[in-house]
C-alpha cells in the first residue's frame, strides 16, 4: 500500500523561552501556525527489507539520524504493528536550518501516513504523544493547525486559524545552531515584549491588524543590530508586509502580506537578492 502526506512549514507568530529545565529543555510559550510551503513524504508499506528512506535533497542523511526514519521506528515500537518493509520518499522543499520545523513536519507527516496505513482508528492526540519522544516541534507538526504550544512541546492548544493571508519567507545564506542560539539566550537573557496572549486575543476576534502588531520572536534579541536577519525584516516592510519576524531559533524571516498580489511582487523583488524565498498562502 502506498500514501503520501504533505509536511507545511512551521511558522512562530509568536515565540517566548523561559528557564532551562532538568531535562534538558526550555520552556516555552509559543502560537504557532503554518505556511503552504511543503515537503511531501510518500510512504509505501509491504516492500520487505526493512525501512529504506530515499531524498532529492543532496547531503541530507536518509539513515537512522533522520527523524522520518525515527518516526518510523517509533510508530512499529510504540503500536507493536510488524514492518512488513517501508520504502520512504521525501520530496524536499522547506529549507533546512531555517526554523521552519522541515524535519519535525516530515517525521510527523510519517507518523500520520503510517497511521493511515496500519492503524486508521488511532485517535490523533496518541500520536501527538508519541511524537514528542522525537522533538519538541513535532507534536504541533502532527495536526499543524494554528495553536498555542507550551511546555517542551508538548502543551498544545488549537487556536481560531489565521484570517485568509500570504506569507513572503525569505532564508538568507546564514544559518543558525538551535544549540547556539539557546545558549546566547541563557547568557545574554535579551528583554523584548511578547505579546502571546495579545495575540491569541487577536485570533479569536480575527483581528488582522492586532495580529500583525503582536509577531515576535524572543531569539532576535540575541542577534547582533547589524545581523542579516534585520535587513530581511526591513525589506519585507518596504516591501508592504505588515509585519516581518523570524521563526524558531532562525535563519529564515517571514512577512505577512493581506493582500496576494502585493505579497507575490515582494516574493520576486526579494528572489533577485535571496534565491531561497517563497511565496505561500496560510495553512
Amino acid at each position: 500500500m502506498k500514501v503520501t502526506e504533505l509536511a507545511p512549514a512551521k511558522l512562530n507568530l509568536t515565540l517566548e523561552v523561559g528557564e532551562k529545565r532538568s531535562d534538558g529543555y526550555h520552556e516555552v510559550q509559543s502560537v504557532m501556525s503554518c505556511a503552504a510551503l511543503y515537503d511531501e513524504i510518500t510512504l509505501e508499506s509491504g516492500v520487505g527489507g526493512g525501512i529504506v528512506m530515499d531524498c532529492d535533497c543532496g547531503g541530507l542523511p536518509c539513515d537512522e539520524t533522520n527523524l522520518c526514519v525515527r518516526a518510523a521506528q517509533l510508530f512499529y515500537a510504540k503500536t507493536g504493528v510488524f514492518c512488513d518493509g517501508l520504502h520512504i520518499s521525501l520530496k524536499k522543499r522547506i529549507p533546512m536550518q531555517a526554523g521552519l520545523g522541515g524535519g519535525s513536519a516530515d517525521a510527523a507527516a510519517v507518523l500520520r501516513g503510517l497511521r493511515k496505513l496500519y492503524r486508521p482508528e488511532m485517535m490523533i492526540k496518541e500520536l501527538e504523544r508519541m511524537a514528542i519522544d522525537l522533538g519538541s516541534d513535532v507534536p504541533f507538526c502532527v495536526r499543524s493547525v494554528t495553536a498555542m504550544v507550551r511546555g517542551k512541546g508538548e502543551q498544545l492548544l488549537k487556536l481560531p486559524k489565521l484570517p485568509l493571508c500570504w506569507f513572503v519567507i525569505c532564508k538568507p545564506e546564514v544559518s543558525f545552531s538551535t544549540a547556539e542560539m539557546y545558549a546566547k539566550l541563557d547568557e545574554k537573557k535579551p528583554a523584548c515584549a511578547i505579546d502571546t496572549l495579545g495575540l491569541i486575543k487577536a485570533l479569536e476576534y480575527q483581528d488582522m491588524l492586532e495580529i500583525s502588531d503582536r509577531l515576535g520572536n524572543r531569539f532576535e534579541g540575541v542577534l547582533e543590530p547589524d545581523s542579516e536577519i534585520f535587513t530581511i525584516k526591513n525589506k519585507l516592510l518596504d516591501l508592504g508586509a505588515r509585519n516581518a519576524c523570524m521563526s524558531g531559533s532562525g535563519s529564515a524571516v517571514y512577512g505577512l502580506f493581506t493582500e496576494e498580489e502585493q505579497a507575490r511582487a515582494a516574493a520576486a523583488a526579494l528572489q533577485k537578492v535571496y534565491p531561497q524565498t517563497w511565496f505561500a498562502e496560510r495553512v
